[in-house]
C-alpha cells in the first residue's frame, strides 16, 4: 500500500475495529533533513495529543541520513482516519513534507497483533 489514498479507503471500508499500525518510509532531500526534523518534532507534539494514538515515533535509517521511518500505532482504524483528516495533518504536514521529499514515501498499513 504505497498510495496514501489507499490508506483512508481501507480505514473507511474495513469491519476491523482493533489496533492498527502505519509505517512510513520517508525519503528526504539531503539539504532538507534539518527542515524535516523540525517538521517531525512539531508533528510528534501535535499527534501525541490526539485521541487514539498509542505510539508515534520517528526513526533514522541505518544506511542513509536522509531516510526516516515513521512508526505509528492507533487504537482503531477510525482513530487513524481521524488523524489523517485533521487540519494540521492536511494543511501543515502534507503541504510542508511533499516539497522537501526526494521521492514519494513508501507505506505499510497493518493490523497490530497484541
Amino acid at each position: 500500500m504505497n498510495n496514501i489514498v489507499d490508506v483512508p479507503a481501507w480505514l473507511k471500508s474495513t469491519d476491523y475495529t482493533g489496533p492498527v499500525g502505519l509505517t512510513v518510509k520517508c525519503y528526504i532531500k539531503p539539504e532538507k533533513v534539518d527542515e524535516f526534523r523540525s517538521l517531525m518534532k512539531e508533528h510528534l507534539e501535535v499527534t501525541m495529543t490526539e485521541p487514539g494514538v498509542i505510539r508515534f515515533k520517528v526513526n533514522s535509517d541505518y544506511e542513509s541520513d536522509s531516510i526516516f521511518w515513521l512508526v505509528e500505532e492507533w487504537e482503531s482504524p477510525s482513530a487513524l482516519l481521524d488523524h489523517l483528516s485533521t487540519s494540521w495533518f492536511l494543511e501543515n504536514y502534507l503541504k510542508r513534507s511533499v516539497p522537501i521529499s526526494q521521492q514519494p514515501s513508501m507505506r505499510a498499513l497493518y493490523k497490530v497483533n497484541n
